[in-house]
């Protein structure tokens, strides 16, 4: 009956001597088999449950990126659109030109 299992790979020992011959061999480490997590029991859920709160932490961190990139190209356009209001050549200057041209008539 096997009594002791390697954590890292599906080695099962029947006795505490086999175990420590493959830990000291591949740098492995055993447990006893009465200390090992059922197979599809709590460690399972918990698994689960990381993962979902990883792919829940990712589609906001995606969601928060894209509403920065939105919010930094509207920026960048309300910047260059007063930039070149503020500018000899823009249209301040167009709309003087235009309101003195008005007058003449």
């Amino acid at each position: 009956m096997t009594e002791y299992v390697c954590t890292a790979c599906p080695l099962q020992a029947d006795g505490l001597e086999e175990l420590q011959r493959h830990s000291l061999e591949t740098g492995h480490v055993g447990i006893c088999k009465s200390e090992a997590p059922p197979a599809g029991g709590k460690l399972s859920k918990l698994t689960k449950r990381l993962v979902v709160a990883q792919g829940v932490t990712l589609a906001a961190l995606a969601a928060s990126l894209s509403a920065c990139t939105y919010f930094y190209v509207k920026w960048q356009s309300a910047e260059a659109e007063s930039t070149y209001l503020k500018s000899p050549s823009g249209a301040g200057r167009n709309l003087k030109s235009h309101d003195k041209s008005r007058d003449k008539e």
